[in-house]
């Protein structure tokens, strides 16, 4: 069995370097709390859509802090808790998640749509080409093609 150690410092230096560069992506380099709320909302948009096991494919690579974010309020259920259909019912479970986090009317510089595919995008640092398109496989139709043309 490998000698894993768990070092703090490098759990907080990787999820401050993610966080800063999805930061700058999304163009609101200096708004690091937002940046989060939109995570987590994006994150459990798409992990109350998603199984299960798909859920666990996801959150394995990622850094500690955003595992603990990811998990956060996450329900047990054999069938996901969420059946959005389209991208304006996705965009719509988004805001309301950002709602419940604390955003408040934050002018983001990019439409709904794009803060969705630049945030699941940003997983590509973690999650491998095959992971993603089982992630993105799990989306309905319409969903699944809008994110194969922005993040696959």
């Amino acid at each position: 069995m490998a000698n894993a150690k768990l070092n703090f410092e490098s759990f907080a230096q990787q999820a401050h370097e993610y966080v800063n560069d999805l930061a700058q992506e999304l163009g609101h380099p200096e708004e690091k709390n937002r940046v989060l709320i939109i995570w987590r909302s994006v994150m459990h948009t798409v992990r109350d859509r998603i199984h299960l096991g798909e859920s666990f494919q996801i959150m394995d690579p990622l850094p500690m802090i955003f595992k603990g974010i990811y998990v956060q309020n996450w329900k047990y259920s054999e069938k996901p808790p969420l059946d959005y259909e389209t991208i304006e019912d996705m965009k719509d479970q988004v805001k309301d998640l950002q709602a419940l986090y604390g955003e408040q009317d934050f002018p983001w510089s990019k439409s709904t749509e794009e803060i969705i595919s630049i945030t699941i995008n940003s997983l590509k640092r973690f999650i491998q080409g095959s992971q993603m398109e089982h992630v993105i496989g799990q989306m309905p139709k319409q969903i699944k093609e809008y994110l194969g043309e922005k993040v696959l």
